[in-house]
């Protein structure tokens, strides 16, 4: 007589159990609560909007604090404000303000048409000093980034130096503030740009 296992099937019978794999649990690794600054109480931050634009996140258990929330224009200007660490535009600049004194100069040689010299002498003192902007601008942040400092220092720094320099010497009074004007247009530039881009990937991931 066979036994009950060989006659419905061993393999039903001695089949191993399958190991299944734990499944984490969405919150793993995340907090729902935070300690408050004010209280030292564990909470759940409550979110203060007006009209549907969220602006902080207050304790309630004391009111104060925790988080506030940038707004467009802040998020605009955070955007507007980035800082990009390279000389690639500064060697770019360099090209064109080089190419453009080349210009002037065959011109003058009469190697080119003497016509394309005021073109070469516009495109010189229109890119020469982006180019020298740039180049400050980059040798400042990179120099804080190395030595771990806010920059905002040296540039406060910096600023003090052109004060006391077109104080004491006003023959360089105009090249300084041709430099300031150089250094606005090149983060006006470089800030719109910065926007652009941000705007761009934005998109492409929506």
């Amino acid at each position: 007589m066979s036994s009950i296992p060989s006659r419905f099937g061993r393999s039903k019978y001695l089949q191993q159990p399958q190991k299944t794999e734990s499944v984490k649990s969405v919150y793993a690794s995340h907090h729902a609560t935070v300690n408050c600054h004010e209280c030292n109480r564990t909470m759940v931050p409550r979110v203060v909007s007006y009209y549907g634009q969220p602006l902080k996140s207050i304790s309630p258990f004391c009111g104060a604090t925790f988080m506030k929330f940038p707004s467009g224009l802040q998020k605009f200007w955070r955007r507007f404000h980035t800082r990009t660490l390279s000389f690639a535009v500064f060697y770019r600049l360099a090209i064109v303000a080089l190419g453009f004194s080349l210009i002037g100069f065959f011109s003058s040689e009469e190697v080119l048409p003497h016509n394309l010299g005021r073109v070469a002498i516009f495109g010189t003192i229109i890119f020469a000093p982006l180019a020298c902007a740039e180049l400050i601008f980059q040798c400042v942040e990179q120099l804080a980034a190395k030595l771990s400092h806010e920059s905002n220092y040296y540039w406060a720094i910096l600023v003090l130096l052109a004060f006391i320099i077109a104080n004491q010497f006003k023959d360089f009074a105009g090249y300084i503030v041709l430099i300031f004007i150089a250094m606005f247009i090149r983060g006006l530039i470089s800030g719109l740009a910065q926007v652009s881009k941000t705007t761009s990937k934005t998109y492409l991931n929506n």
